[in-house]
């Protein structure tokens, strides 16, 4: 898996290239944790993310709860079909700002 960031109409995008499995998703908690003292939303673009396992599931959930606790944003960028379908089975598909691509960011970032 492959982490950078870069910063699009005032988010700190964290853009996760590779799939997030039990393998991974300990360095992208690791990350993510490390990025929430920037106080800012964050969108996580993961259009180059084809699987996602629980332990991917739970780290979105938990970087959800952190975020929203520090009152800011977190938005879902470029969702694989199959990862929003089990997003929406377990029922926190809803807890996220889902946008199809980045240039999206720009209209949302008025919502927060």
């Amino acid at each position: 898996m492959q982490i950078s960031k870069s910063t699009i109409h005032n988010w700190l995008v964290v853009h996760i290239e590779g799939q997030v499995d039990s393998k991974t998703s300990a360095q992208l908690n690791d990350y993510l944790a490390a990025e929430l003292a920037n106080d800012a939303n964050i969108a996580l673009d993961l259009r180059q993310v084809p699987f996602m396992s629980s332990a991917g599931l739970r780290t979105l959930l938990l970087l959800y709860r952190r975020v929203e606790a520090l009152g800011f944003a977190l938005a879902l960028v470029g969702l694989a079909e199959d990862i929003a379908d089990t997003m929406k089975v377990t029922g926190f598909y809803d807890f996220f700002i889902v946008l199809p691509d980045l240039d999206a960011l720009q209209t949302a970032a008025g919502t927060t």
